[in-house]
């Protein structure tokens, strides 16, 4: 998808039309069934704002990404500082918490084979937790436009809010079962090293 030039969004879809702007952009091949949706949502009108839709993606902890609106996410993520993978996780983006476990392990790997000190080890993991720190609410926005123009390409009116909550909020079940497998993966790991 390119970005509209009238409403800013990034929502053009194939045939030129925003999906955003234009009601007639595209059909709804994707109705929500009663199950999925809420009848507390709010039913958006025309004249909703694409913070509506972040708002409805997100869930409650809104404000503590976008103090200041949709468009201005926080520039510090002390969750993602301490968490890391587990964030990423638990938000539902899970291309960029593949990409940090894979650093990680990366950085495992490239000390074992070169036999680095534990010391720069331990300082590039800090780089990575600052790193994530500082660009977790970014991705984490571009992550929600790109979600959010996904969906207003296949669902339009009473449905974009109960389709939009169910694609975000997030995966605490997912952060959870990823913890307890490293759990596991430390105590095999110990277990064989003590064993050698």
């Amino acid at each position: 998808m390119e970005q509209c030039s009238k409403c800013g969004n990034i929502s053009v879809n194939e045939q030129g039309d925003c999906v955003v702007c234009d009601e007639n952009a595209s059909i709804n091949p994707y109705a929500v069934s009663d199950a999925v949706s809420n009848t507390e949502s709010p039913v958006l009108s025309a004249e909703s704002s694409h913070d509506d839709y972040v708002k409805a993606f997100v869930g409650p902890k809104y404000y503590s990404f976008f103090p200041h609106g949709a468009g201005i996410p926080k520039k510090w993520n002390w969750a993602a500082f301490f968490l890391g993978v587990f964030w990423f996780i638990y938000r539902k983006m899970y291309l960029y918490a593949a990409i940090y476990l894979g650093a990680g392990l990366a950085l495992t790997a490239v000390q074992g084979l070169l036999g680095l000190p534990e010391g720069f080890t331990n300082a590039v993991s800090l780089a990575l937790g600052v790193a994530a720190a500082m660009l977790a609410n970014g991705l984490y926005k571009t992550h929600i436009d790109k979600n959010i123009a996904e969906t207003l390409s296949m669902v339009k009116g009473s449905e974009t809010i109960p389709v939009l909550k169910a694609k975000g909020g997030t995966n605490l079940i997912g952060a959870l079962v990823c913890g307890v497998l490293l759990v596991i993966v430390v105590v095999l790991s110990a277990s064989v090293a003590t064993g050698m």
